[in-house]
Protein backbone atom coordinates (compact mmCIF):
# COMPACT_ATOMS: atom_id res chain seq x y z
CA UNK A 1 0.00 0.00 0.00
CA UNK A 2 2.90 2.33 0.95
CA UNK A 3 4.47 1.65 -2.48
CA UNK A 4 1.42 2.03 -4.32
CA UNK A 5 0.74 5.68 -2.36
CA UNK A 6 4.14 6.76 -3.06
CA UNK A 7 3.67 5.86 -6.25
CA UNK A 8 0.34 8.49 -6.80
CA UNK A 9 2.06 11.02 -5.56
CA UNK A 10 4.80 10.59 -7.96
CA UNK A 11 2.45 10.79 -10.76
CA UNK A 12 0.30 13.61 -9.42
CA UNK A 13 3.68 15.73 -9.11
CA UNK A 14 4.79 15.28 -12.21
CA UNK A 15 0.90 16.42 -13.45
CA UNK A 16 1.71 19.36 -11.87
CA UNK A 17 5.55 20.19 -12.43
CA UNK A 18 5.49 19.25 -16.36
CA UNK A 19 1.97 18.76 -18.02
CA UNK A 20 0.22 21.03 -16.74
CA UNK A 21 2.61 24.35 -17.49
CA UNK A 22 2.37 23.42 -21.21
CA UNK A 23 0.58 25.47 -23.48
CA UNK A 24 -2.00 22.49 -24.99
CA UNK A 25 -5.16 21.76 -24.76
CA UNK A 26 -7.18 20.76 -21.64
CA UNK A 27 -7.77 17.27 -22.98
CA UNK A 28 -4.02 16.47 -24.12
CA UNK A 29 -3.11 17.12 -20.65
CA UNK A 30 -5.36 14.95 -19.42
CA UNK A 31 -4.44 12.00 -21.48
CA UNK A 32 -0.54 12.21 -20.68
CA UNK A 33 -1.52 12.62 -17.15
CA UNK A 34 -3.47 9.41 -17.27
CA UNK A 35 -0.57 7.57 -19.17
CA UNK A 36 1.66 9.15 -16.01
CA UNK A 37 -1.44 7.66 -13.99
CA UNK A 38 -1.01 4.21 -15.79
CA UNK A 39 2.36 3.70 -15.21
CA UNK A 40 2.35 4.28 -11.68
CA UNK A 41 -0.28 1.53 -11.31
CA UNK A 42 2.34 -1.13 -11.40
CA UNK A 43 2.36 -2.97 -8.89
CA UNK A 44 -2.07 -2.86 -9.22
CA UNK A 45 -1.16 -4.67 -12.41
CA UNK A 46 0.72 -6.83 -10.93
CA UNK A 47 -1.69 -8.10 -8.72
CA UNK A 48 -4.46 -8.48 -11.40
CA UNK A 49 -2.62 -9.58 -14.17
CA UNK A 50 0.18 -11.36 -12.48
CA UNK A 51 -1.25 -12.71 -9.29
CA UNK A 52 1.18 -11.38 -7.16
CA UNK A 53 2.69 -8.24 -5.90
CA UNK A 54 6.18 -10.05 -4.82
CA UNK A 55 6.02 -12.87 -7.55
CA UNK A 56 4.54 -11.67 -10.65
CA UNK A 57 3.57 -14.70 -13.40
CA UNK A 58 4.00 -13.10 -16.56
CA UNK A 59 6.50 -13.42 -19.85
CA UNK A 60 9.31 -11.73 -19.21
CA UNK A 61 9.53 -9.23 -21.88
CA UNK A 62 6.21 -7.92 -20.36
CA UNK A 63 8.00 -7.63 -16.70
CA UNK A 64 10.74 -5.94 -18.39
CA UNK A 65 8.66 -3.35 -20.21
CA UNK A 66 6.49 -2.76 -17.20
CA UNK A 67 9.85 -2.21 -14.87
CA UNK A 68 11.19 -0.13 -17.51
CA UNK A 69 8.61 2.29 -17.56
CA UNK A 70 8.31 2.36 -13.78
CA UNK A 71 11.70 2.77 -13.10
CA UNK A 72 11.27 5.61 -15.85
CA UNK A 73 8.68 7.56 -13.76
CA UNK A 74 10.55 7.62 -10.60
CA UNK A 75 13.68 8.81 -12.46
CA UNK A 76 11.62 11.48 -13.74
CA UNK A 77 10.14 12.43 -10.98
CA UNK A 78 13.58 13.79 -9.38
CA UNK A 79 14.65 15.30 -12.70
CA UNK A 80 11.37 17.41 -12.08
CA UNK A 81 12.43 17.78 -8.53
CA UNK A 82 15.68 19.41 -10.25
CA UNK A 83 14.01 21.24 -12.19
CA UNK A 84 11.48 22.69 -9.88
CA UNK A 85 14.34 23.57 -7.20
CA UNK A 86 16.56 25.73 -10.48
CA UNK A 87 12.92 27.41 -11.00
CA UNK A 88 12.89 28.67 -7.11
CA UNK A 89 16.36 29.71 -6.99
CA UNK A 90 15.46 31.79 -10.11
CA UNK A 91 12.42 33.21 -8.96
CA UNK A 92 14.36 34.33 -5.54
CA UNK A 93 17.35 35.82 -8.16
CA UNK A 94 14.26 37.58 -9.88
CA UNK A 95 13.19 38.90 -6.18
CA UNK A 96 16.10 40.97 -5.63
CA UNK A 97 16.06 42.50 -8.94
CA UNK A 98 18.80 39.63 -10.71
CA UNK A 99 16.76 38.03 -13.72
CA UNK A 100 17.36 34.40 -14.16
CA UNK A 101 15.01 32.17 -15.57
CA UNK A 102 14.82 28.48 -16.60
CA UNK A 103 16.24 27.57 -20.49
CA UNK A 104 13.66 26.89 -23.11
CA UNK A 105 9.74 26.51 -23.29
CA UNK A 106 7.80 24.21 -20.69
CA UNK A 107 7.41 22.05 -24.02
CA UNK A 108 11.13 21.23 -25.06
CA UNK A 109 12.19 20.90 -21.29
CA UNK A 110 9.11 18.13 -20.36
CA UNK A 111 10.39 16.56 -23.83
CA UNK A 112 13.67 16.44 -23.07
CA UNK A 113 13.64 15.14 -19.55
CA UNK A 114 10.81 12.41 -20.78
CA UNK A 115 13.48 11.09 -23.39
CA UNK A 116 16.53 11.27 -20.87
CA UNK A 117 14.08 9.67 -17.71
CA UNK A 118 12.85 6.69 -20.66
CA UNK A 119 16.49 6.10 -21.84
CA UNK A 120 17.78 5.95 -18.24
CA UNK A 121 14.45 3.56 -17.12
CA UNK A 122 15.13 1.16 -20.15
CA UNK A 123 19.30 1.33 -19.66
CA UNK A 124 18.98 0.40 -15.83
CA UNK A 125 16.32 -2.33 -16.80
CA UNK A 126 18.77 -3.95 -18.59
CA UNK A 127 21.81 -3.55 -16.39
CA UNK A 128 19.76 -5.34 -13.71
CA UNK A 129 19.24 -8.29 -15.46
CA UNK A 130 22.84 -8.70 -16.72
CA UNK A 131 25.49 -10.82 -15.83
CA UNK A 132 27.61 -9.17 -12.64
CA UNK A 133 30.95 -8.65 -13.24
CA UNK A 134 33.40 -9.75 -10.49
CA UNK A 135 34.11 -7.72 -7.85
CA UNK A 136 37.58 -7.58 -5.50
CA UNK A 137 37.66 -6.52 -1.95
CA UNK A 138 40.94 -6.78 -0.10
CA UNK A 139 39.84 -6.89 3.77
CA UNK A 140 42.33 -6.55 6.65
CA UNK A 141 41.79 -8.73 9.50
CA UNK A 142 44.50 -7.89 12.68
CA UNK A 143 46.02 -11.13 13.91
CA UNK A 144 44.82 -12.91 10.74
CA UNK A 145 47.18 -16.24 10.88
CA UNK A 146 49.84 -16.70 8.11
CA UNK A 147 48.19 -19.21 6.59
CA UNK A 148 44.90 -17.22 6.12
CA UNK A 149 46.84 -14.58 4.01
CA UNK A 150 45.25 -14.08 0.84
CA UNK A 151 42.47 -16.48 2.11
CA UNK A 152 39.78 -15.93 -0.52
CA UNK A 153 36.28 -15.84 -0.28
CA UNK A 154 33.47 -15.21 -3.02
CA UNK A 155 30.11 -13.57 -2.10
CA UNK A 156 26.88 -13.85 -3.94
CA UNK A 157 23.79 -12.39 -2.74
CA UNK A 158 20.31 -11.65 -3.53
CA UNK A 159 20.35 -13.57 -6.35
CA UNK A 160 16.14 -13.65 -6.87
CA UNK A 161 15.52 -16.40 -9.16
CA UNK A 162 11.84 -16.29 -9.94
CA UNK A 163 9.74 -14.45 -12.50
CA UNK A 164 12.95 -12.43 -14.48
CA UNK A 165 16.03 -14.40 -13.73
CA UNK A 166 16.18 -17.84 -14.49
CA UNK A 167 18.57 -20.93 -14.45
CA UNK A 168 20.42 -19.60 -17.63
CA UNK A 169 21.48 -16.70 -16.24
CA UNK A 170 22.55 -18.46 -12.72
CA UNK A 171 24.67 -20.64 -14.95
CA UNK A 172 26.55 -17.64 -16.31
CA UNK A 173 26.68 -16.46 -12.80
CA UNK A 174 28.39 -20.14 -11.27
CA UNK A 175 30.90 -19.81 -14.16
CA UNK A 176 32.62 -16.61 -13.25
CA UNK A 177 32.22 -17.54 -9.35
CA UNK A 178 34.12 -20.42 -10.10
CA UNK A 179 36.63 -18.85 -12.16
CA UNK A 180 37.73 -16.89 -9.22
CA UNK A 181 38.76 -19.89 -7.54
CA UNK A 182 37.50 -19.04 -4.16
CA UNK A 183 38.78 -21.02 -0.88
CA UNK A 184 35.03 -20.99 0.03
CA UNK A 185 32.04 -19.09 -1.46
CA UNK A 186 29.30 -17.40 1.15
CA UNK A 187 25.27 -17.25 -0.19
CA UNK A 188 24.32 -14.24 1.93
CA UNK A 189 20.65 -14.65 1.25
CA UNK A 190 17.26 -14.07 -0.96
CA UNK A 191 18.12 -16.58 -3.58
CA UNK A 192 14.42 -17.46 -4.66
CA UNK A 193 10.89 -15.57 -5.38
CA UNK A 194 9.11 -18.59 -5.14
CA UNK A 195 8.16 -22.10 -3.50
CA UNK A 196 10.74 -25.32 -3.92
CA UNK A 197 7.91 -26.55 -5.69
CA UNK A 198 7.86 -23.56 -8.51
CA UNK A 199 11.97 -23.08 -8.55
CA UNK A 200 13.35 -26.05 -7.25
CA UNK A 201 14.79 -26.80 -11.22
CA UNK A 202 15.66 -23.19 -11.67
CA UNK A 203 18.04 -23.17 -8.69
CA UNK A 204 20.14 -26.44 -10.26
CA UNK A 205 23.27 -24.84 -11.33
CA UNK A 206 23.99 -23.89 -7.69
CA UNK A 207 25.23 -27.54 -7.56
CA UNK A 208 27.84 -26.86 -9.61
CA UNK A 209 29.90 -23.77 -7.77
CA UNK A 210 33.16 -24.84 -6.65
CA UNK A 211 35.16 -24.37 -3.62
CA UNK A 212 38.10 -25.27 -1.90
CA UNK A 213 36.26 -25.74 1.86
CA UNK A 214 32.88 -25.62 0.54
CA UNK A 215 29.90 -23.43 -0.21
CA UNK A 216 27.85 -22.05 2.72
CA UNK A 217 24.55 -19.77 2.83
CA UNK A 218 22.20 -18.04 5.36
CA UNK A 219 18.66 -17.51 4.65
CA UNK A 220 17.08 -14.37 3.35
CA UNK A 221 13.99 -12.66 4.30
CA UNK A 222 12.50 -14.14 0.88
CA UNK A 223 13.18 -17.60 1.93
CA UNK A 224 10.84 -17.27 4.93
CA UNK A 225 8.58 -15.63 2.69
CA UNK A 226 8.06 -18.85 0.62
CA UNK A 227 8.85 -21.58 3.29
CA UNK A 228 12.20 -21.30 4.22
CA UNK A 229 11.69 -24.85 6.00
CA UNK A 230 11.14 -26.57 2.74
CA UNK A 231 13.96 -24.66 1.10
CA UNK A 232 16.50 -26.20 3.31
CA UNK A 233 16.43 -29.54 2.15
CA UNK A 234 16.92 -28.28 -1.67
CA UNK A 235 19.57 -26.11 -0.70
CA UNK A 236 21.28 -28.84 0.99
CA UNK A 237 20.77 -31.25 -2.02
CA UNK A 238 22.92 -28.47 -4.18
CA UNK A 239 25.67 -28.85 -1.81
CA UNK A 240 25.01 -25.42 0.21
CA UNK A 241 25.89 -25.87 4.02
CA UNK A 242 23.08 -23.87 5.84
CA UNK A 243 23.82 -21.84 8.83
CA UNK A 244 20.88 -21.18 10.62
CA UNK A 245 22.43 -19.78 13.87
CA UNK A 246 25.51 -21.90 13.95
CA UNK A 247 28.77 -22.56 12.90
CA UNK A 248 31.59 -24.30 11.27
CA UNK A 249 35.35 -23.98 11.87
CA UNK A 250 38.05 -23.66 8.37
CA UNK A 251 41.20 -24.64 7.77
CA UNK A 252 43.52 -22.08 9.78
CA UNK A 253 41.54 -21.57 12.38
CA UNK A 254 38.65 -19.76 10.73
CA UNK A 255 34.86 -19.58 12.06
CA UNK A 256 32.65 -19.12 10.33
CA UNK A 257 28.97 -18.29 11.14
CA UNK A 258 25.47 -17.90 10.06
CA UNK A 259 22.76 -16.40 11.53
CA UNK A 260 18.64 -16.55 10.61
CA UNK A 261 17.16 -13.29 9.04
CA UNK A 262 15.32 -10.95 11.16
CA UNK A 263 11.76 -12.39 9.90
CA UNK A 264 12.13 -15.56 10.95
CA UNK A 265 10.58 -15.36 14.10
CA UNK A 266 7.34 -14.18 11.98
CA UNK A 267 7.15 -17.43 10.35
CA UNK A 268 7.78 -19.33 13.87
CA UNK A 269 11.76 -19.82 13.67
CA UNK A 270 14.44 -18.41 15.99
CA UNK A 271 15.31 -15.02 15.40
CA UNK A 272 19.32 -14.49 14.77
CA UNK A 273 21.47 -14.58 17.69
CA UNK A 274 25.03 -14.65 17.42
CA UNK A 275 25.77 -15.84 21.05
CA UNK A 276 24.36 -19.10 19.67
CA UNK A 277 25.71 -19.14 16.65
CA UNK A 278 29.50 -18.95 18.24
CA UNK A 279 28.57 -21.20 21.35
CA UNK A 280 31.62 -22.81 21.95
CA UNK A 281 33.66 -21.93 18.63
CA UNK A 282 37.37 -21.38 19.69
CA UNK A 283 39.54 -18.65 19.84
CA UNK A 284 40.92 -17.09 15.68
CA UNK A 285 39.02 -14.62 13.48
CA UNK A 286 35.38 -14.76 12.67
CA UNK A 287 32.80 -13.92 9.99
CA UNK A 288 29.33 -13.84 10.12
CA UNK A 289 27.04 -14.21 7.42
CA UNK A 290 23.75 -11.98 8.04
CA UNK A 291 21.38 -11.43 4.85
CA UNK A 292 20.52 -8.39 6.56
CA UNK A 293 23.22 -5.81 7.50
CA UNK A 294 21.58 -4.88 10.92
CA UNK A 295 19.59 -6.24 13.60
CA UNK A 296 18.45 -4.51 16.74
CA UNK A 297 21.69 -4.00 18.90
CA UNK A 298 23.39 -7.32 18.08
CA UNK A 299 24.13 -6.89 14.63
CA UNK A 300 26.90 -5.90 13.42
CA UNK A 301 28.01 -7.67 16.36
CA UNK A 302 31.38 -7.43 18.69
CA UNK A 303 33.75 -9.74 18.28
CA UNK A 304 33.17 -10.43 14.81
CA UNK A 305 35.91 -9.73 12.29
CA UNK A 306 34.14 -9.20 9.21
CA UNK A 307 30.11 -9.43 8.59
CA UNK A 308 29.16 -10.48 5.06
CA UNK A 309 25.33 -9.19 4.44
CA UNK A 310 23.48 -8.00 1.29
CA UNK A 311 19.38 -7.00 1.35
CA UNK A 312 20.20 -3.51 0.31
CA UNK A 313 20.77 -3.87 -3.39
CA UNK A 314 23.23 -0.97 -2.87
CA UNK A 315 20.10 1.99 -2.96
CA UNK A 316 19.13 0.43 -6.33
CA UNK A 317 19.50 3.93 -7.83
CA UNK A 318 22.83 6.30 -7.16
CA UNK A 319 20.10 8.93 -5.93
CA UNK A 320 18.20 6.32 -3.44
CA UNK A 321 21.67 5.29 -1.56
CA UNK A 322 21.06 7.89 1.05
CA UNK A 323 17.10 6.70 1.48
CA UNK A 324 17.60 3.25 1.88
CA UNK A 325 21.23 4.04 4.68
CA UNK A 326 18.53 5.62 6.81
CA UNK A 327 16.55 2.11 7.15
CA UNK A 328 19.40 0.20 7.29
CA UNK A 329 21.41 1.91 9.89
CA UNK A 330 23.84 3.57 7.37
CA UNK A 331 24.57 0.44 5.73
CA UNK A 332 24.14 0.60 1.94
CA UNK A 333 27.01 -0.85 0.08
CA UNK A 334 30.52 -0.72 0.70
CA UNK A 335 33.30 -1.96 3.37
CA UNK A 336 31.78 -0.19 7.03
CA UNK A 337 34.10 0.36 10.10
CA UNK A 338 31.65 -1.04 12.96
CA UNK A 339 31.11 0.48 16.30
CA UNK A 340 32.49 -2.67 17.53
CA UNK A 341 35.43 -2.08 15.42
CA UNK A 342 34.99 -5.17 13.55
CA UNK A 343 34.48 -4.57 9.57
CA UNK A 344 30.95 -4.78 7.59
CA UNK A 345 31.00 -5.74 3.85
CA UNK A 346 27.49 -4.83 2.24
CA UNK A 347 26.94 -6.29 -1.07
CA UNK A 348 24.82 -4.20 -3.79
CA UNK A 349 23.75 -7.75 -4.56
CA UNK A 350 24.26 -9.94 -7.09
CA UNK A 351 20.54 -10.20 -9.09
CA UNK A 352 17.63 -8.23 -8.44
CA UNK A 353 14.24 -8.56 -7.27
CA UNK A 354 11.41 -7.99 -10.01
CA UNK A 355 9.90 -5.25 -7.95
CA UNK A 356 11.97 -2.74 -9.13
CA UNK A 357 14.44 -4.46 -11.81
CA UNK A 358 16.42 -0.98 -12.31
CA UNK A 359 19.86 -0.18 -11.32
CA UNK A 360 21.86 3.20 -12.28
CA UNK A 361 25.06 3.85 -10.41
CA UNK A 362 24.92 0.65 -8.59
CA UNK A 363 26.05 -1.90 -10.80
CA UNK A 364 25.71 -5.27 -9.42
CA UNK A 365 28.18 -8.09 -8.40
CA UNK A 366 30.19 -11.22 -7.90
CA UNK A 367 32.25 -10.21 -4.80
CA UNK A 368 35.75 -11.42 -4.17
CA UNK A 369 37.21 -10.73 -0.69
CA UNK A 370 40.60 -11.44 -0.19
CA UNK A 371 41.89 -11.94 3.39
CA UNK A 372 45.03 -9.73 4.35
CA UNK A 373 47.34 -9.63 7.70
CA UNK A 374 47.42 -6.31 9.30
CA UNK A 375 50.95 -4.95 8.60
Amino acid sequence: MRLLLASFAIALYLLFSLIWPMNMRLRSKLFLGALLFTVSLKYIFYEVAGGSFFRPDLPVPVLLAAEALYASLVVLFFLALIKDCVALLCWLFRRVGIKRHLPFSPEVRTSFLVLLALLSGVWGSAQAVRVPEIRTVEVTIPELPAELEGFTLAQLTDIHIGPLLKKEWLSAVVKKTNDIKADVILLTGDYIDGLPSELAEELRPLADLQAKHGVFGVNGNHEYYYDAKGWQPVFRSLGVDMLNNEHRVLPGGLVLGGVTDRNAPRFGQPAPDVNTTFAGAPGGPRILLSHQPQYGESIPAKGVDLQLSGHTHGGLLFFLKPLIAYYNKGFVSGLYLTEHRGLLYVSPGTGLWSGFSCRIGVPSEITRIVLKRAR
